[in-house]
């Protein structure tokens, strides 16, 4: 008797499901079953996150950690009475509810208004912010009802020029305001966690930019070689930046000329089963991890609507 693939990547599943759920105390009820986003993550064939990631709603949310977009939230006032139940939080630690769980604020960048916020063991931040938007409808609900009863004594202007609320607020010209947050992540995108974290090699270090855009350090490689190991940056947000290997002997000329013209090219040539990945911090290595190939996005990756028709003239000329 044999197993077809199906099956075989059900046992692995539920192999890994198990031990995760054993390890978190939680049971193996076919309610738990039913509910975990965990074990059809694994069905599809995507691993568990290497820190368990944050909860919405009581489910977990690995879209606020691996994906790029910014998410409408509901957020409760900071606080450090519930720091206890915030993962990763001490005592006494500011906190803040966003969909139903816990958040470490790291800083309070305007009371009420916007928060730098963690989860867990994640090196990560993200932004909260509250965005003000005019509701239409309720400002012309609000026009009618003063324009049909003149009489009527109501007030919701201060006379600083406006009244706010927890969630609404009204302007001196009577234009009705709602608010909502928006949580959005603050630096690379957390898709490496797929992998591991691992040690920097002590090479790494010695890496100086080959080539360089609008946005910095192109290619990394050895100064003064010809060849040796090189890395392609794919993704940078503020300071820093995120490359990965792209072999260990490349011929450095054509590495800089394919990374100007045919970037795409050289990005889906990369060969092995792990793609090795280095994040820096104004040219400082922070971390590397070891990522699986398959589960590496590579087909999201590309130079923008930045024009390379010339290489730059600080390429690498040995």
């Amino acid at each position: 008797m044999s197993f077809s693939d199906r099956e075989k990547q059900l046992v692995r599943a539920a192999f890994a499901w198990g031990q995760i759920t054993q390890k978190e105390g939680y049971t193996l009820s076919d309610l738990e079953i039913e509910k975990s986003v965990l074990f059809r993550r694994l069905l599809a064939g995507r691993p568990p996150l290497a820190f368990p990631p944050p909860l919405r709603h009581g489910f977990p949310w690995y879209e606020v950690i691996e994906g790029r977009s910014e998410h409408v939230v509901n957020a409760s006032e900071a606080s450090p009475e519930h720091s206890i139940i915030a993962p990763g939080s001490k005592p006494g630690d500011t906190c803040i509810l966003i969909d139903g769980a816990f958040w470490r604020v790291a800083e309070t960048i305007r009371e009420r208004e916007e928060y730098l916020v963690e989860w867990g063991e994640y090196p990560m931040q993200w932004r909260l912010c509250k965005h003000w938007e005019v509701n239409y409808e309720m400002t012309q609900q609000l026009h009618n009802f003063r324009k049909d009863n003149p009489e009527a004594n109501v007030t919701l202007a201060s006379r600083g020029g406006q009244k706010e609320y927890s969630e609404f607020r009204v302007d001196d010209d009577q234009t009705v305001w709602l608010s909502e947050w928006h949580l959005t992540r603050i630096g690379l995108p957390g898709w490496v966690w797929v992998g591991n974290e691992v040690d920097a090699e002590p090479c790494v270090h010695d890496l100086t930019p080959l080539c360089q855009d609008q946005q910095g350090a192109l290619v990394l490689g050895v100064a003064g070689a010809d060849r040796g190991p090189g890395w392609l940056r794919i993704e940078t947000s503020a300071a820093d930046a995120r490359f990965i290997k792209l072999g260990d002997e490349l011929e450095y000329k054509s590495v800089i000329a394919s990374a100007v013209t045919e970037f795409d090219r050289l990005l889906h040539s990369i060969a092995g089963e792990d793609l090795e990945v280095m994040d820096c911090r104004n040219g400082d290595v922070l971390r590397c991890y070891r990522v699986p190939m398959q589960l590496a996005p590579l087909e999201q990756f590309d130079l923008g609507d930045v024009n390379y028709d010339l290489v730059p003239e600080n390429a690498y000329a040995g």
